[in-house]
């Protein structure tokens, strides 16, 4: 059965494909840098820099493409820098396994849900340095800490668990004693797999079994509910070419895709040498790119941190405007 980071592996396989990625503005065409690497290139990189524990530029952009892809509602970024984290991930998560008892998929659930609740809470007032760090370590712990809670679970209802297996056991074949024989009944592993065959045994009884099976095959294959998946998929198509089939294009199309730090600073009334300590400190407004020795702002980015609304326009209402105003 996949895990989550599997699941991740796959998601962000898709996203990137097997062509190349552009990290600094992803947008292999516009990027000033002629050389890219393909995603699993990127990931080597990645990985071997905080091995070798080197300050790195390529992260510091990770980062900041995630913060960027983050403001456009796009989760692609986000998920490439977990998934480039992963490999430091594994080791901990086995060891946890096979020492608490706990199931491998819970481990590395526990771990990427840590994980993405520290992408969220570092997104301002922190070093786009110190980000790779604070993630790996606090999904370690998170995961080390609700393992050792499961493992000091009480034992103390297992008389109760077993009585109500027992009862609600209707139509299945399988028994509390089919369970327990030859185990022992107070291993925290034994008492998940007994609470887990009452509450199927419970859901089977009630008409649910099929209800929740679907929901779990939904939450293991990365799908909630709740999201708003068709206003996803048309704002994905308003981003098109003016030539393409609906004609929509967003007014920071018509500008520079991005502009020089000191241009972006001077926009928002920011000194200089005030921008770069904040670049360094992680507080700058909109998230910088390096590109080369130099940083780069995405207009798209400087624009929101400005309130400037970026208008989805349509190339007819253009049209049509330009022959009014011709007309009279």
């Amino acid at each position: 059965m996949k895990d989550a980071f599997d699941l991740l592996a796959e998601y962000v396989g898709e996203a990137c494909g097997t062509s190349q990625v552009c990290y600094h503005l992803d947008d292999v065409q516009e990027c000033e840098v002629k050389s890219h690497p393909t995603y699993e290139q990127l990931r080597r990189r990645a990985v071997d820099a905080r091995v070798k524990r080197k300050s790195s530029h390529l992260w510091e952009s990770l980062i900041a493409m995630g913060r960027m892809a983050d403001l456009r509602g796009d989760d692609k970024w986000r998920m490439i820098v977990v998934d480039c984290l992963v490999p430091f991930l594994r080791g901990h998560s086995w060891h946890i396994h096979r020492n608490f008892y706990r199931d491998l998929g819970d481990v590395r659930s526990d771990m990427l849900e840590a994980a993405l609740t520290v992408w969220r809470e570092t997104a301002s007032g922190v070093p786009p340095r110190d980000v790779p760090g604070l993630i790996v370590k606090t999904a370690v712990n998170e995961a080390y800490r609700r393992a050792g809670e499961h493992k000091h679970e009480s034992a103390s209802r297992d008389a109760e668990i077993l009585a109500s297996l027992e009862d609600a056991s209707l139509d299945s074949t399988l028994k509390a004693t089919s369970i327990l024989h030859g185990v022992n009944p107070r291993d925290p592993a034994v008492m998940e797999q007994i609470r887990g065959e009452r509450t199927g045994a419970l859901w089977k009884r009630w008409g649910l079994a099929e209800t929740f099976g679907q929901h779990h095959a939904d939450l293991r294959a990365g799908r909630r509910s709740g999201l708003n998946n068709a206003a996803i998929s048309a704002t994905m198509l308003a981003r098109n070419f003016v030539t393409g089939g609906n004609h929509y294009y967003y007014t920071s199309d018509m500008y520079p895709k991005f502009v020089d730090l000191p241009a972006a600073a001077d926009a928002l009334g920011i000194a200089k040498t005030t921008a770069y300590r904040m670049v360094k400190a992680g507080s700058f407004p909109c998230p910088p790119v390096r590109m080369g020795n130099a940083y780069r702002v995405l207009t798209q980015s400087l624009m929101r941190s400005m309130a400037i609304p970026d208008l989805v326009v349509h190339a007819d209402d253009v049209d049509n405007g330009a022959d009014h105003a011709a007309g009279t």
